[in-house]
């Protein structure tokens, strides 16, 4: 049954990305084969583990943007993913309304997407000043958007200077350190562009809104809880995996604005809404713990 025992085998490889199974496939087989017993039918769970933890190892090592330190790498891909969710939040049918609000939406998470800090960054701050306009200059609220801190609250608008804040630390860090190559500058990406596929995020937030689904209600709260939790968790696998801290800071980006809506309502909170921030912290100081003793130890 050898060739059955290799066929399973080959269907556990294919987890792992193209090129290196080119690379490194056949070499994997042998070993595997050789150290099979002859009556074996089917990889044992201890292969099995091993080789999805490897593949996983290898997927993520090879997610990490080139050129860059992780640092910078995660910063980046926290505000992206904090730029996603807000504005795949935003109450669709008025959002669309105002033409320029909808125009410097798409502009930002595209700049953002495709790694244009210089661009993203004054839009990002514009989007952060806009919404916060009853904090940054008083009075009554501008009718623009009804997007901003009414009462006078953070929350609202914490989301939109996280993102300000790391796409213009992203933009001065590039633009020092083209001035110190001697590169020529200009308004195109300093940041290695992610996948397209990330403009889903609002897309598909926008589908739910239009759909009417029920994304307020236990089932729905609850499951994105859960999907919070393992994305937490892989990315403290990610952490352990590749040896650095961008998934981390990532993280810890992503969570800052929750934290923030947290601090506010805290004599408010009950006990499940406390318990689900503690987890999310936990998760995240613990890949932050993790990502500074990886560093200690290279």
């Amino acid at each position: 049954m050898t060739h059955v025992l290799e066929r399973r085998y080959r269907r556990l490889l294919r987890a792992y990305p193209k090129d290196y199974r080119a690379a490194h496939g056949e070499e994997l087989i042998g070993t595997l084969m050789e150290a099979a017993r002859p009556e074996d039918r089917r990889p044992s769970p201890r292969e099995t583990l091993h080789l999805l933890a490897g593949a996983f190892t290898v997927r993520v090592r090879a997610t990490r943007a080139a050129g860059v330190p992780p640092w910078t790498d995660g910063l980046h891909l926290g505000a992206l993913i904090v730029a996603m969710l807000t504005f795949a939040q935003l109450p669709v049918l008025p959002y669309f309304n105002y033409k320029v609000w909808t125009a410097l939406g798409i502009v930002l998470m595209v700049a953002l997407m495709r790694g244009w800090m210089r661009v993203a960054a004054p839009l990002a701050a514009f989007a952060a000043v806009w919404t916060s306009w009853p904090i940054v200059w008083g009075g009554f609220y501008v009718p623009a958007l009804d997007l901003g801190p009414l009462y006078g609250d953070l929350a609202p608008v914490a989301p939109y200077w996280v993102v300000a804040a790391a796409s213009a630390v992203l933009a001065i860090r590039r633009a020092g350190a083209g001035r110190a190559s001697g590169k020529a500058r200009g308004w195109g990406a300093t940041i290695p562009a992610r996948s397209p596929w990330w403009l889903l995020v609002p897309l598909a937030g926008w589908a739910l809104q239009l759909t009417q689904v029920p994304v307020f209600e236990p089932v729905w709260v609850v499951s994105r809880a859960g999907v919070e939790v393992v994305a937490l968790l892989l990315v403290l696998a990610a952490t352990l995996a590749a040896r650095d801290g961008r998934w981390a800071l990532a993280a810890a980006v992503y969570l800052l604005p929750g934290l923030v809506y947290l601090a506010e309502n805290l004599l408010v909170t009950g006990v499940r809404g406390f318990l689900y921030w503690s987890v999310l912290a936990a998760l995240v100081v613990a890949s932050l713990v993790a990502a500074r003793r990886v560093r200690a130890r290279a």
